[in-house]
């Protein structure tokens, strides 16, 4: 009798403690991949501001009547060309992380960027990059908050 009861005993705790351990790695898992998620949205909203910075300072010296010295417009190139590849990259690859909304944003944006007509003027051409990317980014960010929030919500329900 006492035997069987210190093996029912022990089989319950035996039980109990993998139930408890399986549940934190799944709330582990279930955290890291949140996080990977919001590291995932916060590189492409850098991107989508990087992208937008050739246009903007070339604007802003345009409309003040000054020039961007030469060295500053390579590393603005440099910046703009890192942060499209970015942003296509994660059009690319984010199916696993981000939301379908935010992959079809972000197809949008390649779509429409790719189209800026090169027939017209170099302010115009500014204009329309930097159009294309702040409307994309703030689609993207709403995105972002949405899928992110209600990724939260759920985590708070699980514990």
């Amino acid at each position: 009798m006492i035997l069987t009861e210190t093996l029912a005993t022990i089989a319950i705790a035996v039980i109990s403690s993998w139930i408890t351990v399986q549940l934190s790695l799944s709330k582990f898992r279930s955290e890291r991949w949140w996080e990977k998620k919001v590291e995932a949205y916060e590189r492409i909203i850098e991107a989508f501001h990087n992208s937008k910075k050739f246009a903007s300072e070339h604007m802003s010296a345009e409309e003040e009547g000054r020039e961007v010295s030469e060295v500053r417009t390579v590393e603005l190139r440099k910046l703009a060309r890192e942060a499209r590849d970015e942003i296509l990259k994660a059009s690319d690859m984010g199916s696993f992380i981000l939301s379908e909304k935010a992959l079809k944003i972000l197809a949008r944006y390649k779509s429409e960027s790719e189209n800026i007509s090169r027939q017209q003027s170099w302010h115009d051409c500014l204009a329309d990059g930097w159009s294309i990317a702040d409307r994309h980014m703030k689609e993207f960010i709403a995105e972002a908050r949405r899928d992110l929030k209600k990724r939260n919500i759920t985590m708070k329900l699980l514990t």
